[in-house]
């Protein structure tokens, strides 16, 4: 019986030493060592004002990483070489330290539906590329709006009420289509700044296209090829309320927007979307990449717009 009860406390003995080995620290010249990669990010479309990428350098999971500020968020690379092409001429992109971006403006390297580019970056012995085309345009046909009063617990005070704004289009047909709806609000709030003055202050607010914590701004034309589609509800979210006191924000208008864009942004924005850093239980999901000897997305859409005066 003595041989027995030793021989547990071996036993019990080892497993709390094999507990403790479980959370020991890993040397770091231990792990195996990935390549840096450069990381490229850039969107081209017709209607915007600006064309700009960004490019960084891959992180790396242990050690300290002079590629990221204090606060963990990677630092632009300010001294990379980034050219954009297409159909015989190119045109070289220069850092702006501003946005922290290589950018140039689209007077100088136009932006065409149909047209194919081709983005070309290089920093020491590294060269990233990749290459995108621009979707044809497609037509919001019509903007549904509602409301909806939310409750209060207090009967003495007037529910806020929020908008509803529902996008309607005809769908490309003999293709597959992604899609992507998008719109904010833009309203001003009166601020008094002494007796009798008073400022105006420009306010946007998004609108919300998620229900229970799903995002409904991602539609494709599955099984709707050529029909109509009509998408979720975006919502602006009017929290003000009060007693018998009128409220300070003015509505002046709504833009919502139908992107058209490739398979490449679908991909990507909808994975980033979907990717809870948060939460330790959720499902490991690979972020899609198209640059080829990098990572990131590089890819282009087209923005049809509807703005609803109040």
């Amino acid at each position: 019986m003595k041989h027995i009860h030793i021989f547990g406390l071996i036993l019990f003995a080892l497993g709390f030493y094999s507990c403790e080995t479980l959370v020991n620290d890993v040397d770091p010249d231990r792990l195996p060592r990935t390549d840096r990669k450069l990381v490229v990010h850039g969107y081209l479309s017709p209607q915007d004002t600006l064309i700009a990428i960004k490019v960084y350098y891959s992180t790396q999971v242990v050690g300290n990483d002079p590629y990221l500020t204090g606060n963990g968020l990677p630092i632009p690379l300010a001294n990379a070489s980034v050219t954009l092409s297409t159909q015989g001429k190119s045109a070289k992109l220069s850092f702006n330290s501003e946005l922290n971006a290589y950018t140039i403006k689209p007077s100088e390297f136009p932006i065409l539906e149909g047209q194919t580019y081709t983005l070309k970056v290089e920093r020491d012995d590294q060269v990233a590329e990749s290459s995108c085309t621009v979707p044809r345009a497609v037509a919001i046909q019509q903007v549904l709006q509602d409301s909806v009063e939310r409750s209060t617990s207090n009967p003495a005070i007037t529910p806020p009420k929020d908008y509803l704004y529902t996008l309607v289009w005809k769908d490309l047909v003999g293709q597959k289509n992604y899609y992507r709806v998008a719109g904010y609000v833009y309203l001003t709030q009166r601020t008094q700044t002494s007796q009798g003055k008073f400022i105006d202050n420009p306010n946007f607010s998004n609108l919300s296209f998620r229900d229970n914590n799903r995002s409904r701004e991602f539609l494709d034309d599955q099984d709707a090829d050529g029909a109509q589609i009509t998408s979720g509800s975006g919502r602006f979210f009017n929290y003000y309320s009060s007693i018998n006191t009128n409220s300070p924000f003015t509505l002046h208008f709504v833009e919502v927007s139908l992107i058209h864009c490739e398979k490449t942004y679908y991909d990507y924005h909808q994975a980033i979307q979907n990717f809870d850093r948060d939460n330790p239980f959720a499902e490991p999901s690979l972020i899609p990449s198209n640059i080829k000897n990098g990572l990131g997305c590089f890819a282009a859409y087209n923005r049809s717009s509807v703005v609803i005066k109040k």
